[in-house]
């Protein structure tokens, strides 16, 4: 047989069921016909069902991780009333709105607080962790040239936020009263992020345009920098978080070495991440020594210990341990606190035992 004979054969054998299916509908009834597209359209709903189920089965599988697990998200609260001029208000207007939040940018707390700037509000939220109630802190808006920014939360309730517009960074106390303004025009031209050196009390700023880190003492004064603009170990370009755990200061960049580790002095100790973040924007370190950076390119979440990865959470969407730009975390024993700024909520999650160490000896 011909190449040209098989070839008709094979097309008029593909064309066959087709021509079978059109005969068979031309002589059935108007109910038949009916029947055949009811029959059709569940089978292609059944279809659809089951690719859905494969496809929702692999994202929990992905989802997992030994080191990370979703928790809770807070998109805001009841709004509590404290105070006599809170319970006044309360009787004589009833109770208040609930809040919602809009852009939550960065998160801090102390004991059982959480606090959240709120971007979009242009406020400062104060969330109870356990009566599940928010309320405005003050009146701080006002104070701040353009958005506020990161946060720090003092052991004395205090708290510190980045006026980056405004190239300050201003010091409230915990009803939201001014304490200080920490400035330094010469130094300080983009602040980034802020936090304290708990032992010194001397306050540090990031300024992601002379890419070093300015070192206030707790009276406003700059005293020094750390760092300088430049490419290589303690050389930093396009500072985006910093933050203090027990071997030294973390420092973030998106073009430079991802996550320096720096004497409080300045010396550099050592680097990781540069073969897995794009663009990392937040930073958190437990006692455990694990370290949390968030990298916008992927919103993920990358978990590390003594300068290894141990393993990736997250990606892009709004369900559960999915994030939309993650701007600041803040770390409180086996939680950790994001602010998923795009989602407008605050994620929770669980951090979970590292079983990879060997449990430690009772004697």
């Amino acid at each position: 047989m011909s190449q040209r004979i098989k070839r008709k054969c094979r097309s008029a054998l593909s064309v066959l069921p087709l021509f079978c299916a059109v005969v068979s509908l031309a002589s059935c009834s108007v109910a038949g016909l009916e029947k055949f597209a009811l029959e059709n359209k569940l089978e292609a709903s059944s279809s659809a069902y089951d690719e859905s189920a494969v496809a929702n089965a692999q994202s929990k599988r992905q989802d997992k991780s030994d080191f990370l697990q979703f928790d809770s998200f807070i998109t805001g609260g009841k709004q509590a009333d404290t105070g006599r001029l809170g319970v006044f208000k309360r009787l004589l207007v009833g109770p208040a709105d609930d809040v919602q939040f809009i852009r939550p940018v960065a998160v801090g707390g102390i004991d059982s607080y959480l606090y959240i700037v709120d971007a979009g509000a242009q406020a400062i939220f104060r969330y109870d962790l356990i009566n599940q109630l928010v309320e405005p802190v003050g009146e701080v808006g006002p104070q701040f040239v353009g958005e506020p920014g990161n946060i720090f939360v003092a052991r004395d309730r205090s708290f510190y936020i980045v006026d980056e517009l405004g190239k300050q960074v201003i010091q409230f106390n915990e009803q939201g009263d001014v304490l200080q303004v920490f400035k330094d025009p010469a130094n300080l031209s983009r602040p980034i992020d802020v936090i304290v050196d708990e032992l010194t009390g001397n306050v540090l700023v990031a300024d992601a345009s002379f890419s070093h880190i300015v070192v206030f003492n707790p009276f406003g004064k700059s005293i020094k920098a750390i760092g300088r603009r430049g490419s290589g170990e303690g050389r930093f370009r396009a500072i985006t978080a910093i933050t203090i755990g027990l071997e030294g200061l973390y420092v973030v960049d998106r073009l430079e070495l991802p996550v320096q580790v720096v004497s409080m002095n300045g010396e550099f100790k050592y680097s990781f991440g540069e073969s897995y973040h794009v663009f990392p924007t937040a930073i958190a370190v437990n006692q455990d020594r694990q370290v949390f950076v968030a990298d916008q390119s992927d919103n993920t979440i990358r978990v590390y210990r003594d300068a290894v990865l141990l393993g990736t959470v997250g990606g892009t969407g709004a369900g559960p341990g999915r994030f939309r730009k993650v701007t600041s975390m803040w770390v409180s024993d086996d939680k950790l606190y994001l602010a998923d700024s795009l989602n407008r909520r605050v994620q929770v999650m669980r951090i979970l035992p590292d079983t990879s160490r060997p449990a430690a000896l009772t004697l």
